[in-house]
């Protein structure tokens, strides 16, 4: 993998993260929008509702819904290839624990990617997936930020993210209260920043011999 598919994978990790973390609360909002009474809102409703009402307003609510999950699906995606090339990136440093939780990671995302599709174009179809997918991919995160954290290709700080964004998910689901927006809040956070670590990498020369800024 050269130099220049590492940053622009990267890039497109770092579109991927920032778009699940501006789409979280529309997203919930609808939801709750969409089918009032079937969980308890959350603190920070009324607060969205009113604040982002051209969001939640231009269709119907079920619709609209729908339009955010299909929306939201890309995300899982989008984020796959910078997976791929911090897993490029380390791996000469890294052995097989680092290997086998990158494809635990891969299949969390591409597991979620069906899921997700699943459900919010067949019509709810996909939600049991969508919930094994999830629980994957949350596993598979910090299961492969311990790697990233052992292989120190990247700052050490930014793979802790990695780590956290996994039991960090049960409070994050809890306040936000809603799937999948919830459970994928810190690991889309995580990646708007190693997304932005792999696009602008010091390279000078192709794998293996890549050398970052930072430590």
């Amino acid at each position: 993998m050269s130099a220049q598919h590492i940053r622009w994978s990267g890039f497109v990790a770092m579109v991927g993260g920032v778009l699940a973390v501006v789409l979280t609360l529309p997203f919930a909002a609808a939801y709750f929008q969409a089918y009032p009474g079937f969980d308890v809102p959350p603190f920070w409703l009324s607060a969205v509702q009113s604040g982002f009402e051209p969001l939640l307003t231009f269709d119907y609510p079920t619709h609209l819904y729908s339009t955010y999950g299909r929306i939201f699906e890309v995300v899982y995606l989008l984020i796959l290839p910078g997976v791929v090339s911090l897993h490029a990136l380390q791996r000469e440093a890294s052995g097989r624990f680092e290997r086998w939780a990158f494809g635990v990671l891969v299949s969390g995302l591409v597991t979620s990617f069906v899921g997700v599709a699943g459900d919010y174009w067949a019509d709810g179809m996909g939600f049991g997936i969508e919930l094994v997918g999830l629980l994957v991919l949350l596993v598979g995160t910090t299961l492969f930020g311990i790697a990233t954290l052992r292989a120190k290709q990247v700052p050490t700080w930014s793979a802790w993210l990695l780590i956290i964004a996994g039991p960090g998910a049960i409070v994050a689901t809890w306040v936000i209260g809603h799937l999948p927006s919830g459970p994928t809040f810190l690991f889309a956070c995580s990646w708007v920043v190693l997304g932005g670590i792999l696009s602008q990498a010091d390279v000078e020369r192709s794998m293996p011999e890549l050398a970052f800024i930072g430590g």
